[in-house]
């Protein structure tokens, strides 16, 4: 599934350190224009999904109906009305990571670190883009869809990836799960979020783990 990405401006403005673009400095907004005609050429969007069946959700784990285990508190509360779990694995391709570590090489630092940048906001928006284009499906359906989580998010340990990614084919995928559990190339988000029963009680899939965590300043806070 291609979905093109795009840089939000006053999101890319806040990962540099600004509130919004307009009141960055003119020079960095000048370079953000140059490499965004870099991004445009070099950016491989690639989005793979796959819908699961949820077995069973108990306090702290999650077991689908292929045999995966999820082990998590939040995610087990996030998913405890839901029937069926969407799993994806998500990249903006070799070519951004390849130019970004050519950039870095030839002590073009400033570029580097807005190419950078800018991969992130798109990676980002790309998922966003997917949760939402599902969100509209399902709301058709009288199904609502929970908040996206990913492996190495609040209590969701890292090594769980390799259980995301043993649920895809590992020829249709563009991301390589290194032993770290780390995806290449970098630019690249995996995830999962839930999807109810058309039965069921919308209010309770409103549950978001960051209403119950004291780290107010979190830069993957969801208010």
């Amino acid at each position: 599934m291609e979905i093109k990405p795009i840089i939000e401006k006053d999101a890319l403005a806040r990962l540099l350190g600004g509130d919004e673009f307009d009141e960055i400095p003119r020079s960095t907004r000048s370079k953000i224009n140059q490499m965004n005609l870099v991004f445009e050429e070099l950016v491989e969007p690639n989005l793979c999904h796959r819908n699961m069946g949820i077995d069973s959700v108990e306090k702290g784990a999650v077991l689908l109906e292929e045999g995966q285990k999820f082990k998590s508190n939040k995610l087990s509360k996030t998913l405890k009305n839901c029937d069926e779990i969407i799993c994806y694995i998500a990249t903006l391709g070799d070519s951004i990571e390849d130019r970004i570590n050519q950039l870095m090489q030839k002590k073009h630092l400033a570029q580097a670190y807005i190419l950078d940048a800018m991969a992130s906001v798109a990676a980002d928006n790309m998922v966003e883009t997917f949760h939402q284009q599902m969100k509209d499906v399902y709301n058709d359906q009288n199904k609502q869809v929970t908040l996206c989580f990913s492996p190495g998010y609040c209590d969701w340990p890292l090594t769980d990836q390799k259980k995301l990614f043993g649920i895809f084919d590992s020829n249709e995928l563009d991301v390589e799960l290194t032993d770290s559990c780390f995806m290449k190339p970098r630019k690249s988000i995996s995830g999962v979020f839930g999807i109810t029963p058309p039965d069921s009680n919308h209010r309770e899939q409103s549950y978001n783990p960051c209403s119950e965590c004291n780290r107010p300043n979190c830069s993957a806070r969801r208010l």
